[in-house]
């Protein structure tokens, strides 16, 4: 967006194109951060019910236990989930993980 002249006019990052402001927490049937986890994120996804430590999860998929906690927290937020057994719970609910 610019201004009229000609420089950049600031624009809340929610008002971005592909971006939404904070919303109310969606339904199980509705919920939109399930069907954008990415490939990455559906990686440590079939762990995170064992009692594996990120850095357990790591090096069975041979990456670093960084790069899991990384994957873990993006997870935890698209599935509106604070922590490790919420996002499990909210994931078998959404049929992301058998029960």
């Amino acid at each position: 967006m610019t201004c009229s002249d000609g420089g950049l006019a600031w624009e809340p990052w929610s008002a971005r194109p592909g971006r939404s402001g904070p919303s109310s927490p969606a339904s199980a049937d509705q919920h939109p951060g399930a069907s954008t986890l990415t490939a990455a994120e559906l990686r440590p996804l079939p762990l995170l019910p064992t009692h594996l430590t990120f850095p357990e999860i790591g090096a069975e998929l041979f990456l670093s236990p960084h790069t899991i906690k990384s994957e873990a927290k993006s997870i935890y937020r698209k599935l509106d989930a604070s922590t490790r057994s919420q996002a499990i719970t909210r994931a078998r609910e959404l049929g992301l993980l058998e029960s």
